[in-house]
């Protein structure tokens, strides 16, 4: 990293790679903060072509050696005139590993350049790819694919997004390449001003990511590069890493105080209502709209304010006895929805001998839909989102406390049987996480050894890719168009948020939960991913991505064939070799809904099969099989694919 921070002669950068391209964007140690500047190799914004290094300055004090650094006049500003203040984001030592690449072309032509489409993204890593993603550590490509952000209808301001295929390791640095763009008509761009600029005259930083981008594509070819930093671990999870690791400390094997409210029997359920005291680590009393006690600490480190209670519903089978204690699933509810869903999935379950445990995901449940309705108006705000949050997944981790320890729940009357025995099995406890709950499911599931089964149901990460493609943002957009107008701005604000967002969902965390385990685990978890191919909320894209991400396989065969318009359907997602499987696993179910468009917009074609899957025997039988301690991925669907009737 000292070698990286020191001039060097080109000759020297080609003899000796693995020191020039350690992080870092300017050759200039100790830039004072407030110094980021814009990226001139795109006129159109300052803030393009994004993410880039050059809104970051030097820090030695962060993993990455880098700290963001986004000037507050850059960013967008609503009809209003106000900024969305970077302050926020410049805590961040880079990057989200979800970050889309975003370019101002103009005139450019997706097929004459030849860049590789949704529907073929093992195209990218072709070696005569247009389009290239390296890391420039060790110059390995990584999969992405090539698309127009279909709210920009002026050719002239065609905005390229570039999506990486996977979420980007934390804390490496990758850059971003393109040759061969063109017009409509064949005739060609050709380089930016600013990128002839930087060609002719880089710095040795630059020469050292010049250097992997040129390992695919030759200089001469090229017609516009940049680099930028992932984020490290300490910046992405940081915060709920402390707030978890002093909570649980606290704890050691017992448990919060809780309270019962009422336990009430309901055919073959018992519904127990309560709340449990757990750390504030927001400001004031933590409700809607609060953000993270952590002022003035520079990488965002909270300080516990006092307590606050999180209010809980389990359903356990009525007739549980401690002979045969239960399984226990933990439900993650859908969008800004809340607690109470677990009533129907737990009614069911309770028939079927389980008990299902949910508190809000606070932050995005409907006690939170007026803030987020606030913050599409001003995303100065949504720092509060992403802030509580966390918060709500320290809430899911405590709730998991709470069932898994022996001082916990099993302690009180509710959850006992007639003679006083505990109906709690605290070996099967797992979590199923459904639509949101499946995008922020992997969360607590990382951090924790309470549980080490997860399901993720019609789930995903990145909300930057999800949104642009879910019917479920329609509603949403009515604001966010009335006060960001610029189609520019809100593909640029849509970006800054996920800045602030990986912090309390999957794209954070995902790295960390198949493999490579936080210090807090004694070992990784097993996932269980279900799909619904053509779902009109949650984009397959997003959940075949994150399965990228944990580097699971998929049940195979997964779909009829034909059914899928991509090349090389599921790419990169290798078929499970044989079924039952013990380890992780991707199943699609298919209700006849037509495919996905290739494109950033949601499928609105035939019926949604977003919510089907819960009334699908099969599927919920293989569920079952799934969350016990030796469980396994079984076939449900007779060695074909998985297919219900529309």
């Amino acid at each position: 990293m000292l070698a990286a921070s020191c001039s060097k002669d080109a000759a020297e950068s080609r003899a000796n790679p693995a020191t020039t391209t350690i992080v870092g964007s300017t050759d200039t140690d100790n830039q004072p903060p407030g110094s980021g500047k814009c990226d001139d190799t795109d006129a159109a914004a300052c803030l393009l072509p994004w993410p880039s290094d050059a809104y970051t300055r030097n820090d030695s004090t962060t993993q990455t050696l880098r700290r963001v650094d986004i000037p507050s006049d850059a960013t967008p500003a609503n009809v209003a005139g106000g900024h969305i203040d970077p302050k926020e984001w410049n805590r961040n030592d880079g990057f989200s590993p979800s970050s889309i690449g975003l370019t101002v072309v103009p005139g450019i032509d997706l097929v004459a350049s030849k860049l590789p489409p949704q529907t073929d993204i093992a195209r990218s890593l072709a070696a005569d790819s247009n389009l290239v993603v390296v890391d420039t550590s060790d110059s390995q490509r990584v999969a992405a694919w090539a698309e127009l952000d279909p709210g920009v209808e002026d050719p002239q301001q065609a905005l390229l997004r570039i999506v990486p295929a996977v979420a980007l390791p934390e804390g490496h640095r990758f850059a971003i390449a393109l040759r061969g763009l063109k017009r409509a008509d064949g005739t060609a761009i050709g380089r930016s001003a600013g990128f002839a600029k930087l060609m002719a005259h880089p710095t040795s930083t630059q020469r050292g990511w010049l250097q992997a981008v040129e390992s695919a594509i030759p200089a001469p070819q090229l017609d516009l590069a940049w680099a930028f930093t992932i984020g490290s671990g300490d910046d992405l999870s940081g915060r709920l890493r402390h707030m978890w690791t002093e909570t649980s400390t606290e704890l050691g094997n017992g448990a919060p105080a809780f309270s019962i409210e009422s336990a009430d029997v309901a055919g073959p359920a018992r519904i127990i209502r309560g709340s449990f005291e757990m750390p504030n680590y927001l400001q004031g009393d933590g409700g809607p709209g609060s953000v993270m006690n952590n002022d003035g600490d520079p990488m965002g480190i909270p300080t516990r304010n006092g307590t606050m209670s999180d209010a809980f519903i389990c359903v356990m089978p009525a007739g549980a006895s401690g002979d045969a204690p239960v399984p226990v699933v933990l439900y993650g509810h859908g969008l800004l929805g809340s607690r109470a869903e677990v009533l129907d999935i737990g009614v069911t379950g309770a028939a079927a001998g389980v008990g299902f445990c949910a508190v809000d995901f606070l932050g995005m449940s409907t006690a939170d839909v007026p803030s987020v309705l606030s913050q599409f108006s001003d995303l100065a705000q949504f720092r509060a989102t992403a802030d509580r949050l966390q918060e709500g997944q320290l809430g899911v981790l405590l709730l998991g406390r709470l069932l898994a320890s022996s001082k916990g729940f099993a302690t009180d009357a509710a959850f006992r049987d007639d003679v006083g025995r505990s109906v709690i099995d605290p070996a099967r406890l797992s979590l199923l996480g459904a639509s949101q709950g499946g995008i922020l499911g992997g969360v607590a599931s990382s951090l924790t050894n309470d549980w080490n089964r997860v399901i993720l149901a019609v789930g995903g990460l990145g909300y930057n890719l999800l949104l642009g493609r879910s019917v479920d943002f329609d509603e949403f957009l009515v604001p966010f168009v009335k006060n960001y107008p610029s189609a520019l701005d809100r593909a640029l604000a849509l970006e800054l948020i996920e800045q602030l967002w990986q912090r309390g969902e999957n794209t954070g965390y995902a790295q960390h939960l198949t493999k490579d385990p936080y210090d807090t685990r004694s070992g990784p978890s097993t996932v269980l991913q279900l799909e619904a191919f053509g779902d009109h909320q949650v984009a397959n894209v997003a959940t075949e991505k994150l399965a990228r991400t944990l580097g699971i396989g998929r049940r195979a065969p997964t779909l009829a064939a034909g059914r899928s318009t991509d090349v090389q359907p599921f790419f990169g997602i290798d078929p499970i070799q044989s079924l039952p499987s013990s380890g992780s696993g991707l199943v699609v179910w298919d209700f006849d809904t037509p495919a996905p468009p290739a494109s950033d917009t949601p499928n609105r074609a035939g019926d949604d099969p977003h919510g089907k899957l819960g009334d699908v025997p099969q599927a919920l039988a293989m569920v079952l099989a799934f969350i016990q301690p030796d469980g396994k991925i079984t076939d449900v669907c007779g060695g074909e694919p998985c297919h219900t009737p529309g």
